[in-house]
């Protein structure tokens, strides 16, 4: 399935995804618990962890026309790689950004 980044107020961090080498707009973890005290949100996996690309898997298409896929949720190597915060993917739908510490040329 294709997503593409849905605009929303609180996304004020940037993080460069490993994959497609595409800034990110994302909201922290904080910011994201005072949007959603209650819950009432889906997220639907996770962006910029180090495992492999596949082909037939889910992905965000970014302005620029790059394709960032979509891991499964609980796809991060711990402790090495951990989520920083959400984008958002439509208006109660989101992705985890993960931030590693694995080096980039490293492939998964």
């Amino acid at each position: 399935m294709e997503y593409r980044f849905y605009s929303a107020a609180k996304n004020t961090n940037y993080i460069t995804e490993r994959h497609s080498k595409s800034g990110i707009a994302y909201a922290s973890i904080e910011q994201f618990q005072e949007l959603f005290p209650r819950g009432g949100y889906e997220i639907i996996g996770d962006i910029g962890n180090f495992q492999k690309k596949v082909f037939a898997q889910d992905f965000i298409l970014t302005d620029t026309g790059n394709r960032i896929p979509i891991f499964p949720r609980g796809s991060i190597r711990k402790p090495f790689e951990w989520i920083v915060g959400y984008a958002a993917v439509g208006e109660k739908t989101f992705v985890a950004v993960v931030k590693s510490i694995i080096p980039s040329f490293f492939k998964g």
